[in-house]
């Protein structure tokens, strides 16, 4: 007699460490839908591609859900008289600012809605909870999803637009909400000003808050490592020989010229940490090493070609160091 299978839904399971199986890319931009973010720090390190963050298979579907539901948005407003651009030469419609390192993918540009029907609007669809939607409707957007306002000011700006359309749906309910979003040029001016300072930092802000049980801190893709021992990813952008230059570039001063994406996700032998990504002290330091002190255990060490490499970072400095590679980092030391 065949096994009856387990009543842990072993189907299920298996979906969604489909979905934990795919890896996806690090965003080569900084985003506009992250730039309403209260923690500049949070931006630094994703920009920087510092950690991919994790999240559960069942999480994932969701937000694929939530991407599913634009092309259905697409379909209603075209089915009210809509006329809608969702596409420039067969891509989503983007927009960069003067860096090039700075902008997004709009959901769409339209004329004909019945707020204004003359007007070319920027379309941004969202999709969340009951609660959240409540929120929204009861607030509006500008104070129930920050976020979100931001992110329209952003590409109102530049796509030199002065409306712009919000459209949420409710998971829960499938009820709609639609506000009319008015252009700010000074809300628009000051996120391009805090994604200049973003992008041409050298090294990451200050934390959000000190304590990693602080409520926006605790469920951070960054907690990890921010807060705790976790070390960056070996990339290019985590490596302190990397610059971000015109165009949406990023310059190797070891090299001396520009990367492809493809190279700096993959890094090289050369990489050198950017120091605030490493849970030591920086007390020296050279063109191609920086050496630490290690508090734990009293002990030096230096990441760099020849010495520690970042490529197998964490099992040569335990090696080095005689600790089990990922102990708990000391908080006295400000990181």
């Amino acid at each position: 007699m065949a096994k009856i299978p387990s009543a842990k839904n072993s189907t299920v399971r298996k979906i969604y460490d489909w979905y934990e199986t795919r890896k996806e890319d690090h965003r080569e931009h900084l985003g506009a839908s992250l730039i309403g973010h209260m923690c500049h720090r949070y931006l630094w390190l994703t920009f920087r591609w510092a950690i991919t963050p994790e999240h559960e298979g069942r999480l994932l579907r969701l937000f694929e859900t939530g991407h599913r539901e634009e092309g259905r948005v697409h379909d209603n407003l075209r089915a009210i008289g809509v006329e809608l651009h969702t596409e420039d030469e067969g891509k989503q419609i983007r927009c960069r600012d003067k860096s090039g390192h700075f902008g997004g993918s709009v959901d769409g540009i339209g004329k004909g809605f019945p707020e204004a029907p003359a007007t070319w609007a920027v379309l941004e669809i969202k999709t969340m909870n009951d609660s959240a939607f409540k929120k929204l409707v009861e607030d509006g957007v500008e104070i129930a999803k920050p976020q979100h306002f931001a992110q329209m000011q952003v590409y109102m700006g530049l796509l030199e637009l002065t409306r712009a359309m919000y459209v949420a749906v409710n998971k829960n309910t499938d009820a709609m909400h639609g506000e009319w979003v008015h252009f700010d040029k000074a809300r628009f001016e000051g996120r391009l000003e805090v994604a200049d300072r973003i992008i041409h930092a050298s090294q990451p802000p200050m934390r959000l808050n000190e304590d990693p049980a602080f409520w926006q801190c605790k469920g951070c893709d960054m907690n990890k490592l921010c807060h705790q021992a976790k070390t960056a990813e070996f990339n290019c952008r985590t490596c302190s020989h990397a610059t971000p230059v015109e165009e949406g570039q990023w310059r190797c001063e070891i090299k001396r010229r520009t990367l492809t994406a493809a190279e700096q996700a993959k890094g090289c032998d050369d990489h050198l940490f950017v120091p605030a990504l490493v849970h030591a002290e920086p007390i020296d330091g050279g063109e191609n090493y920086v050496e630490y002190l290690d508090r734990k255990s009293g002990k030096t060490f230096r990441n760099g070609p020849g010495f520690i490499s970042s490529r197998n970072f964490d099992a040569d400095k335990a090696k080095a160091l005689g600790v089990s590679p990922g102990v708990p980092w000391s908080d006295e030391i400000p990181f």
